[in-house]
């Protein structure tokens, strides 16, 4: 009788073993599931703010170039003797783009120095046109 309830003592301790190793386990698998996940949410997490962070730098510079335009459009419009009006004005990333036409090459280089003295110009590139008089 004592070799019956040693054997199922014995037993419970290797069955309690048995499940205890196995939810272990599966608490590992379980553990290394939500790391795997977790990392997995972080990389997609990295990835969405990349994309608002370059979304928010292209509006930035959207917003900035067409800062850069109206500030060309109303020196120009300062300035008396020049006919703005015939001048198109476009800004990509700092570079002020201008094209049009004016009476003489002293009105064009006028044009191109003013527009160097505006804040936040990186570059001017000027096709301005001299108007051929009739």
């Amino acid at each position: 009788m004592k070799n019956i309830k040693f054997t199922h003592s014995l037993l419970a301790v290797v069955l309690g073993s048995v499940l205890t190793s196995s939810a272990l386990a599966a608490d590992l698998s379980v553990g290394k599931t939500l790391e795997s996940t977790g990392q997995k949410i972080d990389k997609s997490l990295d990835s969405a703010g990349g994309k608002i962070d370059n979304s928010l730098q292209k509006a930035d510079d959207f917003l900035d170039d067409s800062a850069i335009t109206a500030k060309v459009k109303e020196k120009l419009l300062e300035h008396k003797g020049l006919n703005s009006h015939d001048i198109s004005v476009k800004t990509e990333k700092g570079v002020v783009y201008l094209s049009g036409f004016v009476k003489n090459k002293h009105q064009a280089a006028k044009i191109v120095k003013i527009v160097h003295g505006i804040k936040g110009v990186k570059s001017v590139k000027s096709t301005i046109e001299i108007k051929k008089q009739s």
